[in-house]
């Protein structure tokens, strides 16, 4: 049974009409309650309001990276419109901006509302090869682009040193969560199990390619789900969830959107190198780093997705879209757990021969042995 539409939030409604006076018409959107929809005689448009965290420097960078990766020919990304010297309003506390409306809309289950209407979670959709090769390219784009805005001091950063702390932390606090339940659900089993795996053969990899080196430094998307994917007519025309911009580094932009968008596999994996490195290539050390981020992001992801599917009250069963969505993400987590053996077997075998290699004095002996044979 479908449910009702929300209804208009009083305080965007009034914030609304301040940005745009002649609007029409004004339109809650399901899932979003920062998000309003506006007709106005120019065409719709979008009313975002930001986090109470948010700060004016922080929604301004986020502005200015849009700007850039519109610049750049990142065709997805909306225009910020409104008054030019002053495109941010505060409210109560509050900071609202206002965009264009792309047209367009989600992939069909890419939000689930559970275990309340008002609940709604995002879910990992597998999208066609060519939207994915879409977005993938908008990324790399936006990426170049922002190069000069990432070394820029006292933005927003997300440095991938700190990713495992940050992951393990997330894991605890999910076993936390989950573990009265994990007798009874296997997907909670699987996550367990391949889950400490995964972090103890990531981690390393990422420490010491942090610690050792200095990776390429780009702005980041950093929420990458299908849910801010925009599709008309089979085709990619949005890319929204632009609040959480920050530099890092681009192989978790590229972890994310593969696991949330097609899931984790050699093929699609493929692709996503594919598509990217006809705008940016990547450097050998980003590629080698791939499996290793997008395992910590996999773990991080699927113990959110599980928490909030199962440590809730009630004993209803989740919704099928849910469940799909679990699923995939463990698949993926299995095929991450197959391609960190093939690097770390590769690896080793490289190093077999200076390791097994014979000594000195076996060099020497064997030396003797030979010129008394001849």
């Amino acid at each position: 049974m479908p449910h009702p539409p929300p209804a208009v939030d009083d305080d965007m409604l009034r914030v609304a009409r301040e940005f745009f006076p002649n609007l029409t018409a004004a339109d809650a959107v399901p899932g979003h309650p920062d998000i309003l929809r506006v007709a106005t005689p120019e065409g719709p448009r979008r009313v975002h309001r930001w986090p109470p965290t948010a700060t004016e420097a922080e929604v301004a960078f986020g502005h200015e990276v849009m700007a850039a990766a519109k610049d750049a020919g990142a065709a997805l990304v909306p225009a910020i419109v409104g008054e030019p010297e002053d495109p941010v309003l505060r409210r109560d506390g509050r900071l609202y901006d206002a965009q264009e409306w792309l047209p367009g809309s989600p992939p069909a289950r890419a939000q689930v509302a559970w275990p309340e209407p008002k609940d709604w979670i995002d879910v990992p959709v597998s999208i066609s090869p060519a939207q994915f090769s879409q977005i993938i390219t908008a990324l790399a784009l936006f990426h170049e682009a922002t190069t000069s805005l990432a070394a820029r001091p006292g933005i927003p950063a997300a440095p991938l040193s700190m990713l495992p702390g940050a992951v393990r932390q997330a894991h605890e606090r999910h076993l936390a969560a989950l573990r009265s339940r994990a007798r009874r659900e296997p997907a909670i089993q699987r996550w367990l199990a391949t889950g400490e795996r995964l972090l103890a053969s990531a981690e390393p990899i990422v420490s010491e390619a942090t610690r050792g080196q200095r990776l390429p430094t780009s702005v980041l998307h950093l929420d990458l789900w299908p849910a801010h994917v925009l599709i008309d007519d089979g085709a990619v025309v949005g890319l929204l969830g632009w609040g959480r911009v920050a530099a890092g580094s681009p192989p978790l932009d590229l972890a994310q959107a593969t696991l949330r968008l097609q899931g984790w596999s050699d093929e699609a994996v493929e692709a996503m190198v594919g598509a990217y490195a006809n705008v940016r290539p990547l450097s050998p050390d980003e590629r080698r780093l791939l499996p290793a981020v997008a395992a910590l992001d996999a773990v991080a992801t699927t113990g959110r997705l599980l928490e909030q599917t199962y440590a809730v009250a009630g004993t209803a069963r989740p919704p099928t879209a849910l469940r799909a969505g679990i699923d995939a993400m463990l698949r993926s987590l299995s095929a991450l757990e197959r391609s960190l053996k093939t690097q770390a077997a590769v690896g080793k075998s490289k190093r077999t021969p200076w390791r097994r290699g014979p000594g000195p004095r076996q060099g020497r002996e064997g030396g003797k042995a030979r010129e008394r044979r001849r």
